[in-house]
């Protein structure tokens, strides 16, 4: 078996490409293609089919009931190291994949695969992999499904957020949003999370990045610091009000109560007024 061979069965499993209309919206709105507001940096050189998570997760599911035959791993027979040396042999076979494609749908596929529940030791097993991806990450989509796995892998070694210190400064935007949106993603699934004020140094060396993606990752990860401690989250927000991008406030307020975020709105309107002045 091989990656050529295992894309070709994906493919063939997700089927026929929906119309050229579908494909160019999808494109649009998941990998900011041909989007005139976003910079050549925030738009994705992946090839889109178009096709809904539904029929990912169909493909992933067939797919995966051949290759987990392929390998052995039907047999509840199989002697525990022989298991874990076929599960790794097949996760480095799905991988393969990843590395090779540039077809967005064939490489979401791969992401539902590698994020199922039996898989979870695997994962932080080969975290390694699951950061090497990261850096072959191109839009927001695929980011946040690789996010979810990366923050239960961080969860579960704490020491693994120097590496989330080197992304935050990279010079590849979707590793500094890697750097905020893998920290928790999402907060209520976080049964230890990491301290608030560590992501919160974070995000103050990006409240003023230009990358329109980092920005929402701003937003967002402000809106689960919220989650976890309210009054850190308010603090910060307060003394960095005219800092946060418009682009990263929604989420970022997103938790206040109306009459607050109104206040904290007025107050950012009435310091952009006597700036202009």
């Amino acid at each position: 078996m091989t990656p050529q061979k295992l894309e070709a069965w994906i493919k063939q499993k997700l089927g026929t490409p929906a119309p050229a209309k579908t494909r160019d919206y999808v494109a649009r709105y998941v990998g900011a293609v041909k989007h005139e507001a976003r910079k050549s940096d925030e738009q994705s050189r992946l090839e889109f089919w178009g096709l809904n998570m539904p029929t990912h997760r169909a493909a992933a599911k067939e797919v995966s009931a051949r290759t987990k035959k392929e390998f052995g791993l039907n047999s509840k027979s199989l002697p525990e190291n022989d298991r874990l040396q076929a599960q790794i042999a097949e996760w480095t076979l799905w991988l393969g994949v990843w590395n090779r494609t540039s077809n967005y749908d064939v490489r979401s596929v791969v992401l539902i695969w590698m994020s199922a529940k039996e898989r979870l030791q695997l994962r932080r097993r080969q975290w390694k992999d699951l950061f090497a991806m990261a850096e072959t990450i191109d839009n927001w989509a695929l980011s946040d499904g690789l996010s979810m796995m990366i923050a239960d892998v961080l969860e579960n070694d704490p020491k693994l957020f120097s590496h989330f210190k080197k992304w935050n400064t990279s010079k590849n935007p979707w590793l500094r949003r890697q750097s905020l949106v893998g920290i928790y993603c999402y907060a209520r699934f976080r049964k230890k999370p990491i301290a608030p004020g560590l992501t919160l140094g974070l995000l103050e060396k990006l409240l003023d990045d230009p990358h329109f993606y980092v920005q929402r990752g701003v937003g967002w990860t402000l809106r689960e610091v919220d989650r976890i401690d309210a009054k850190l989250q308010r603090a910060f927000v307060k003394k960095h009000l005219h800092r946060i991008s418009g682009v990263a406030w929604f989420a970022a307020s997103e938790l206040y109560q109306e009459k607050d975020r109104k206040a904290l709105v007025t107050a950012r309107k009435e310091h952009r007024t006597r700036n202009r002045k």
